[in-house]
Formats: C-alpha cells, sequence, structure tokens
C-alpha cells in the first residue's frame, strides 16, 4: 500500500510537470482559460476545480507530503529570454526563488506577479526601476536589496532562447515517474526493525494493526491532519479533551492533560510507577521494556500499550461525533476487558476468570506468554 501510494504521488507528478513544461498543448491552454496564467503559464489555484485538479495542486504546493519539498527542490528554472519565468516565485537564480532568499524585500515589492524579462526591462541596477517598495526601507533593508543587486549582477538574457523547466533527478533533466518514485521511497519514511516489531501480532485484532500502522506513519485523522488537507478551519484544531492544546498525533495520545492520565493509572495497574515521554518512538520502547528486554515480555506489554491506544482512540471518535465524554475510569476499565479478550481469544493457557486478571494482570501475562 505505501508503495503504491508513492507511485501514485510520482505519476501526478507527471501531470505537474507537463502542466508547467507544455504550455503550447491543447489541455494547457483549457487549463489556463479555465484557471487562469501567471508569467504565461497556468495559475495553480488549491481548493478549487475537479478531484484530479485539486491532487495536481496538492503534489505542487507539497500539501500532506511526508517530505514537504520533494518537487519544489528537485527543479529549476533554466531562464533564456526570461518571458515566462516568474522573477520572485520561480527557482531560476541559484535553484532558490529570490521570494525565499529576499522574503522581506518580496513582501515590500510592488511587483510582485512578474517575469524576469519585465524585470530586466525595468532594470535591476542599484537604482533601477525595478526597486519600488510599499513603503521606504529601513537601513537593514536596503543592505539586502544590495545584496540582491550583486546576484543579478551577471545575468544576461537570451533573447532568442526559450525559458525551460530542468528536472534535477535525472540526466535528461526531463521528469521521469521512476526517478521520482526511487526518490520518494527512499526519502519516505523508514520503518525499522524498531518499528515493525509493534505490528502484526496475532494476538490484536487486523483492523487495530491497521490503526497503529496507520498512528506510526501520521495517516490518522486527528485535527491537525485534518485542517492540512483542509477539512477543518484553524480554529477548529482544539484538542477534543478540551484541553486547550491543538490536536496532533503525539499530543493526543501521550500529553494531553486528559487521556494522559490515563498512562498513569495503567502504570499503577501493573504496579509499576514510572514517568512516560510524550513522543511516540520513545513512549513505546520505555513502555514495552518496563518489564525487561526478553521477548515475551516485550510482546506482553505492547499488547497493553496498543490496547491503550486504541481505547484512547475509540472515546476520542465519540466525543468529537457524538459529544460523549468517557471518565478515566471507565477507559481503566475497557483496557482491562478489551486486552483480556484479546489474550482470552488467542491462549489456551489463558485460563483466568476476568477478576483475577483485573487484580494480578502481570501474573497472567507470565503465565501465557
Amino acid at each position: 500500500m505505501k508503495r503504491l501510494r508513492e507511485f501514485n504521488i510520482s505519476l501526478l507528478g507527471k501531470w505537474v510537470w507537463r502542466v508547467m513544461e507544455e504550455r503550447e498543448s491543447l489541455w494547457n491552454l483549457v487549463l489556463r482559460a479555465k484557471y487562469g496564467e501567471v508569467g504565461g503559464r497556468v495559475r495553480f489555484c488549491d481548493g478549487v476545480g475537479s478531484i484530479w485538479w485539486r491532487h495536481i495542486n496538492q503534489i505542487r504546493s507539497d500539501v500532506g507530503m511526508v517530505d514537504s519539498r520533494w518537487m519544489v527542490d528537485n527543479i529549476v528554472r533554466k531562464v533564456g529570454d526570461g518571458c515566462t519565468t516568474l522573477f520572485w516565485e520561480d527557482p531560476w537564480l541559484l535553484e532558490v526563488p529570490l521570494a525565499v532568499s529576499f522574503p522581506r524585500l518580496f513582501d515590500l515589492s510592488i511587483y510582485k506577479a512578474v517575469t524576469v524579462r519585465e524585470m530586466f526591462m525595468l532594470g535591476w541596477g542599484v537604482d533601477g526601476g525595478v526597486w519600488r517598495w510599499r513603503r521606504r526601507l529601513f537601513a537593514w533593508e536596503e543592505g539586502l536589496v544590495g545584496e540582491c543587486v550583486e546576484r543579478l549582477a551577471n545575468i544576461v538574457l537570451q533573447v532568442h532562447t526559450d525559458n525551460r523547466w530542468v528536472w534535477k533527478l535525472h540526466s535528461s533533466h526531463c521528469y521521469t515517474v521512476h526517478s521520482a518514485y526511487s526518490y520518494l521511497t527512499t526519502v519516505d519514511i523508514n520503518i525499522t526493525e524498531d518499528f515493525t516489531q509493534f505490528l502484526w501480532i496475532i494476538t490484536v485484532p487486523l483492523k487495530v494493526n491497521i490503526f497503529i500502522w496507520r498512528l506510526f506513519l501520521n495517516r490518522l485523522a486527528t485535527k491537525d491532519n485534518l485542517y492540512k488537507r483542509n477539512v477543518l478551519e484553524a480554529t477548529n484544531v482544539a484538542c477534543t479533551a478540551l484541553c486547550g492544546k491543538e490536536e496532533e498525533r503525539d499530543h493526543l495520545f501521550f500529553q494531553c492533560d486528559h487521556y494522559g492520565r490515563l498512562w498513569l493509572l495503567i502504570s499503577n495497574w501493573l504496579g509499576i510507577a514510572t514517568v512516560l515521554s510524550g513522543d511516540l518512538h520513545t513512549h513505546v520502547n520505555q513502555f514495552c521494556a518496563l518489564r525487561g528486554f526478553s521477548k515475551n515480555s516485550r510482546i506482553a506489554f505492547t499488547i497493553i500499550w496498543i490496547s491503550v491506544l486504541f481505547v484512547i482512540w475509540k472515546d476520542r471518535n465519540r466525543n468529537f461525533f457524538q459529544n460523549h465524554f468517557g471518565h478515566l475510569e471507565a477507559l481503566l476499565e475497557r483496557v482491562k476487558l478489551q486486552t483480556y479478550w484479546w489474550l482470552k481469544a488467542h491462549y489456551i493457557l489463558f485460563t483466568f476468570d476476568y477478576p483475577f486478571w483485573r487484580q494480578h494482570p502481570l501474573r497472567c501475562l507470565q503465565t501465557v506468554l
């Protein structure tokens, strides 16, 4: 599934490349007529158009990507006559957009959506007409102008040469799906042995395994992820537990003033006094090693760890969709009962009744694992 996702992203990247490069094709003309154009190219518009067009925009603007600049950092603009290259926003000078190198000047400039050719004709020397600002510059801002002029001093436009995009990951300088796919599968989340040992435990139901897999990949529908995908407004990302903080993965499951206290109750139930980390990877290694580093001990505590997370997530969803807020003691009992039935269903030697399990969880675990 992960490989298929990376392939789809790289395939959509091919369409992004074609939208930027093939200016005279029929479908490019149609897109320019529908969405407008900037600098002679299609104007990308977030949140509008068909599902395909929204996906194209997300790939170009890196929304929801693991490597947030995977495409932007691997394309540069080769300038010819400068007619279709944006002066501030295209990476045509030192492979970095001037809007990134000089964000203060870009913010103050009255010439934003203009091409390199237009800026050249205005004059970009020290006293050139290109340097027009919304207000008078401070001394340190004038220093930035001088630095920018130095970068532009040796630039010579080639009047009879077209501008083009260069793809840095292939020797042909043209985009290929294979080169993008190879790059994405290299920089994407590395599923290490430390990660996989917590997945696909037979004692845990398949849907819960999938939940944990999505948790590690940070693909759960937490409010911060919903906001990144334009599902929620920025004003509606507060934690569902009403603790006043933004709801994101580590906060919801480990740092929240409400749900975070459930881990203390679990530790007390197990008869272990400890302070747990608020980071996913540190927390799981710390919790699963509370009774030593043997394989059986780690499996036992991993099952409990997964159960706590799943109970938190289900309670969060009930609160979010049904406005039903569970008390911590009730959540603790759900963890005990849920873990009991998982063990009961998979281990023949697990012959204990529920009251004994509630009182002596470690003794029960030592018998079957």
